[in-house]
């Protein structure tokens, strides 16, 4: 086994999960970092607008990376009739990181300066507060991951902990049908909310388990 992709994988694991958890915290916790007016009144928007509010975009960007590496070295290590899998699942993930990343990306560079220099002209379909806006076409992005995460699920299949793990992973094709209902086909709020509580919880709680996966391979 090489070790060099087990340790990289292992700690690529438990960042993702770090990630995962760090942005749900901040993201949760925006409005109490920087509570702001309606988006509608841009001008009042930027005026109180303070880059603690865009504080979960960072973690985001992390993820993105993390997530592919872990992908990666997933794909490297487990056995030939597996690798379509592990491979389907990385294709598929960078097309979430990509999107997560130019998404943020926008939101770090673009939307932060702008409205730190008061410039609010053409602004408004980039502001995450606009349920209509890019941003919110872009978060999209966790579809494709969810995705990812679903055809990843069938790498693994023996033993008790690589059993959790495919519950896991199998389990977020729930999470993609929710957000795809949820913003291209109007469903109820509170459903949408209870399917993306699934990745909420399953995601960091998978990659603590493909952390402790990635270190028994190196037995």
């Amino acid at each position: 086994m090489n070790t060099t992709e087990v340790k990289l994988g292992f700690w690529a694991s438990v960042l993702s999960a770090l990630f995962s958890i760090i942005w749900f915290i901040t993201y949760n916790l925006r409005d109490a970092f920087q509570a702001v007016p309606n988006w509608k009144d841009l001008q009042a928007y930027a005026d109180a607008f303070r880059v603690v509010r865009l504080a979960y975009v960072y973690p985001s960007l992390l993820l993105a990376l993390t997530y592919i590496i872990l992908l990666a070295c997933i794909h490297r290590v487990v056995s030939e009739e597996k690798k379509i899998w592990s491979l389907i699942a990385l294709s598929i993930g960078i097309l979430y990181s990509v999107m997560a990343s130019i998404n943020y990306n926008i939101q770090a560079v673009a939307v932060r300066l702008s409205l730190a220099a008061g410039e609010t002209h053409g602004i408004e379909m980039l502001i995450p507060d606009n349920l209509n806006s890019i941003f919110n076409a872009l978060a999209n992005s966790y579809v494709y991951m969810a995705l990812s995460m679903y055809f990843l699920g069938f790498v693994f299949s023996k033993g008790r902990n690589e059993r959790w793990i495919k519950g896991l992973l199998l389990v977020q094709v729930v999470t993609a049908i929710g957000q795809v209902g949820y913003s291209m086909f109007d469903m109820n709020t509170g459903i949408f909310i209870a399917t993306s509580m699934v990745w909420v919880i399953g995601a960091p709680l998978v990659f603590i388990l493909i952390a402790v996966w990635f270190n028994r391979q190196r037995i």
